[in-house]
């Protein structure tokens, strides 16, 4: 996730622009002005025993992004921030009600970028309102980290430190990933090549670990995952053909909202067959383009990155480097 938090609001007009530009830096100086070193909070006496092992986690997945994944673990995740809610952001992510084409936002830093992100979830309401009025499917959605691109050192947040380490680490060669290769006004390229690196990340520190087992449970996730998004890239498909078509829009509607039942469905037998209680959200909520639109900015370029890490044997430096340059054609 990347948030754009650098550009100088005043320079911009509408009201609206300079709303979301206040929340934004009023919520970026939050960041900072509650972020301490680490170690710092490592030694004080207030801190939890839990706080300090996941700190101590942090830096070992620090140094090992560094020394193994030439990414920028040196340059963040040295602090540690403490908001005292339950996600740093939450994001607004919009589609028209026949098309998957998502709503885009221009940032003066950033270039387009497929969602709008808010530091309380009280200031993505009066949006997410204007924008179902206007006749957009609509997902607001919390998130626990984001990446500032370099421009701030990223530190920890509560909203994410107890992760199972796992997750953690995914999580944070994730957003170092942002650090590392950036392209102006691509989201889905920039999201689905971190999801690629921090996938391969995990595998090679779980391998690097020697712990054979876990990384056994981590690919048989993987795997889960693929099924997950195989699901939504078939619904995707019916979408885009039927909000091509040339039916009246009732007959849309109703198509659509038959193939957003199947979709549920289909969530149900693969909760069924991987056990557990997984995908709780998806089975509960009514799923729209919004939500089709914030799955597809992580997943849809993922095989192509996949294939140019495997060109590249695994050597992540030259594949970072063809990354930079890499050309991908539309969906």
């Amino acid at each position: 996730m990347i948030l754009s938090l650098v550009a100088a609001p005043l320079l911009l007009a509408s009201c609206e622009t300079l709303r979301f530009y206040g929340q934004a830096v009023e919520g970026q100086l939050e960041v900072l002005r509650k972020s301490r070193p680490n170690n710092q909070v490592a030694a004080d006496p207030a801190t939890s025993p839990g706080l300090r092992h996941q700190l101590a986690a942090v830096e070992r997945i620090r140094r090992f992004a560094s020394g193994q994944l030439s990414l920028p673990g040196d340059e963040s995740y040295g602090k540690y921030a403490d908001l005292g809610r339950k996600h740093v952001v939450w994001v607004v992510y919009a589609a028209p009600e026949f098309s998957l084409t998502p709503k885009t936002w221009s940032y003066p830093a950033v270039g387009e970028m497929d969602y709008r992100g808010y530091f309380r979830e009280q200031d993505s309401v009066p949006i997410a309102g204007r924008l179902r009025d206007d006749g957009y499917d609509v997902y607001v959605g919390g998130v626990d980290a984001y990446s500032t691109l370099g421009w701030f050192h990223d530190p920890v947040l509560n909203t994410f430190v107890n992760y199972p380490d796992i997750d953690l680490a995914e999580t944070i060669f994730h957003e170092l990933s942002h650090r590392k290769v950036f392209r102006r006004g691509d989201t889905v390229f920039n999201e689905s090549l971190a999801n690629v690196v921090a996938e391969e990340g995990v595998k090679r520190w779980l391998r690097h670990q020697g712990r054979l087992e876990e990384l056994r449970n981590y690919e048989g996730r993987l795997v889960r995952r693929r099924e997950f998004y195989q699901e939504i890239g078939l619904s995707r498909l019916s979408l885009e053909a039927l909000y091509a078509s040339s039916h009246p829009e009732p007959v849309k509607r109703r198509e659509k909202a038959a193939v957003l039942a199947r979709l549920r469905d289909s969530f149900r037998e693969l909760r069924r067959r991987w056990g557990g209680r997984g995908l709780e959200s998806w089975l509960v909520e009514d799923i729209n383009n919004g939500h089709i639109v914030s799955l597809n900015i992580y997943a849809d370029k993922m095989p192509a990155f996949q294939n140019l890490l495997a060109e590249c044997d695994g050597d992540l430096d030259l594949f970072f480097k063809r990354a930079a340059r890499l050309k991908l054609s539309g969906p």
